[in-house]
């Protein structure tokens, strides 16, 4: 039998993709790994296995999974292992480019996931049948014309799932293409691997990876053949998974205990296919002639593999849609566009690609100058200054409606004591609060000229007329906190912080945060000398305040209060008095039977840590706890393991 093999990409398909990595490389802000709470426990996970070996976190990290004496990522394992080389990695760039540099270290595995799923994109557009224009008009389309272009700078998982749901699926149109028995079973099982490790990077899609393997049923004598090589593959990152989901969580699924699919469907359908704020056509109008190709694919009965790749692409999109639009956050809590549905991406734009080819010149060129115009916002000011803006707005209160839909964990007290839900839960249902409309203002309002005026800008977002309660917390809006969220724009290109880190205040510094939490867990789980270690670490690596206060902790923990005090003796006057030292040195002085003096500094520290502790009974030191963890934590909604609910939140 003549031994044929899915044509290789062109030429074209090359240069598209070097073409998105150029762009994307060249206007990255990679400044923002870890900022968060998605990112920042993926992460976490990863730089404690590098530092400990284990997979907990610090006891209080937000929304993680509450075990105790710790705590355990509620999020898939697939982006911690991802993580990992940077995880490892991190402490020798640390060292030999200052505090904060690894930060790009953390965006090369979403980066790289862009890229993988651009080339997906190209090559399921190319084994469709599309020319080499075609298919580098995919590539483009998913790598620069869709929403997840945004996402090669962000610590999102999205990315990551794109590229394994986009894999999967372009490798089994392959394997059903080829004819060869040991080809097409190996990329059956490269097919089932992906759909595999799909699952491992978000359990919802469970519900998705399996669909994508459709094609490999395509009549063949090697179908059988294909299916097997495809369960042999599948099987490794699931087994993964089980064990990881019962280690942290006791049973598979019950990562999103608290949460659910509580939010109207009709409602979140219609907010995300066509809505002003997260609608998919707003960001990916190219999603439109995907549309139109797979009705038509469907309908076509000449090319098996071809009609169960569409029928692939279009149902697993459908359930990406219906279990977003069921989500209490439908809209994301983040992020650019329907973030929920970026990983639907490469499913759609080969099939966007096969009908803008075959569009007249100028139409095509249109297609593919609005997609990739629609999507430069963020690529000239990272959505992390924006979601944190809009995080930091006024609370809404807590209405009979939403109290349906929203989770416990979600609901705190507003600045007036009363019941609220995260502002970003009504703003993404206000038009004038839409990415399009909020990123063009608040890139204009880093041009304003000096802190004083950008802030005044940041005081009036563009939904303030409509919405006033919801404008922001502070007001008047700080000047030096506007500095720090909307500093003026700056040229990125992807490594740029290695020579700089953590000295611009823009910047965060995640492997730092993680290995200081690591310490917090050492000592709220008794290992001691671990936590010293760790401690030592972390002030070598960047003195000050944080680290200062942790190597104190650990000594006094050791009943080492002589070299503690020593140590404080030591530091430099503009280190001596920080909030955190003042905290640790009120439990040294209590657990040097001096409760006046310990009084007294946690007084003095109290201001700074509203809340906690140590500001309900800065004069009491016998009912304090016993960790400077557990003094300054501020105690939110425990989340316990369990199923996500359906229907009504309560």
């Amino acid at each position: 039998m003549a031994r044929t093999r899915p044509p290789a990409p062109a030429s074209p398909v090359r240069r598209s993709l070097l073409v998105v990595a150029a762009v994307l490389a060249l206007s990255a802000d990679d400044r923002h790994a870890g900022k968060g709470s998605d990112g920042r426990q993926m992460i976490g996970t990863a730089v404690a296995i590098a530092e400990t070996g284990g997979i907990g976190l610090a006891k209080g990290a937000p929304r993680a999974v509450d075990r105790g004496d710790h705590a355990v990522s509620r999020y898939g394992f697939g982006t911690t292992l991802a993580q990992l080389p940077a995880a490892f990695l991190a402490p020798l760039v640390e060292r030999r480019f200052g505090a904060g540099s690894s930060q790009p270290l953390f965006l090369l595995a979403p980066f790289a996931a862009v890229l993988l799923a651009a080339a997906a994109s190209g090559y399921a557009a190319r084994l469709a049948g599309a020319s080499a224009s075609g298919t580098s008009l995919a590539v483009l389309l998913a790598g620069l014309g869709s929403p997840l272009a945004a996402y090669a700078t962000s610590d999102y998982s999205e990315p990551l799932q794109a590229a394994a749901l986009g894999g999967a699926l372009a490798l089994a149109f392959g394997a059903a293409r080829e004819t060869a028995p040991g080809a097409s079973a190996r990329l059956a099982a490269a097919a089932g691997f992906s759909a595999g490790f799909a699952v491992l990077l978000k359990s919802s899609l469970a519900a998705v990876a399996p669909i994508l393997l459709l094609p490999l049923a395509a009549a063949s004598f090697l179908r059988g053949r294909r299916l097997l090589a495809a369960a042999l593959g599948s099987s490794v990152p699931l087994a993964a998974w089980l064990v990881l989901e019962i280690v942290r969580f006791g049973a598979p699924f019950s990562g999103y205990g608290g949460e659910g699919f509580t939010h109207p469907l009709l409602d979140g359908l219609w907010r995300l296919l066509v809505g002003p704020n997260r609608g998919l056509l707003l960001f990916f109008p190219a999603a439109a002639l995907a549309g139109v190709a797979l009705l038509r694919e469907l309908r076509s009965g000449v090319d098996a593999p071809r009609r169960l790749a569409a029928a692939a692409s279009l149902a697993a999109a459908a359930v990406l849609l219906v279990t977003a639009a069921s989500w209490w956050a439908w809209h994301g809590a983040g992020g650019w566009g329907p973030r929920l549905l970026v990983p639907a991406v490469p499913l759609l734009a080969p099939w966007a690609a096969l009908v803008a080819a075959g569009l007249a010149d100028r139409p095509r060129r249109i297609v593919a100058g609005l997609s990739i115009a629609l999507n430069l916002p963020p690529l000239l000011l990272h959505t992390s200054f924006v979601d944190t803006y809009v995080a930091n707005a006024r609370r809404p209160a807590l209405t009979p409606r939403l109290e349906k839909q929203i989770p416990a964990i979600a609901i705190e007290p507003n600045d007036e004591g009363r019941p609220s839900v995260p502002p970003d839960q009504v703003l993404a249902t206000v038009p004038a609060a839409a990415p399009h409309v909020v990123h063009p203002w608040y890139f204009a309002a880093t041009l304003a000229g000096t802190p004083d005026k950008v802030a005044a800008r940041l005081s009036r977002p563009p939904w303030y007329d409509r919405r006033p309660d919801l404008g922001p917390r502070l007001v008047p809006f700080p000047a030096e906190l506007a500095a720090i969220l909307a500093p003026l724009p700056r040229w990125g290109f992807f490594g740029r912080s290695l020579l700089h880190g953590a000295s611009d205040p823009a910047s965060g510094s995640v492997y730092l945060q993680s290995l200081a939490g690591q310490v917090l867990r050492a000592h709220e789980t008794g290992r001691l000398d671990e936590g010293l270690v760790l401690a030592d670490r972390l002030l070598a690596l960047r003195p000050g305040e944080e680290g200062d206060a942790l190597y104190v902790e650990s000594l006094r923990l050791l009943g080492r209060f002589d070299t503690a005090a020593a140590f404080l003796g030591s530091l430099p006057r503009d280190r001596e008095a920080t909030p955190s030292i003042l905290a640790v040195r009120a439990l040294l002085a209590r657990d040097r039977k001096d409760p006046e003096r310990a009084s007294r500094f946690a007084g003095a520290a109290a201001p700074w840590f509203p809340g906690t502790p140590l500001a309900t009974a800065p004069s009491k030191p016998s009912v304090w706890p016993g960790t400077f963890a557990a003094f300054i934590r501020h105690e939110e909604a425990r989340v316990e393991p369990g199923l996500p609910g359906v229907g009504t939140a309560r």
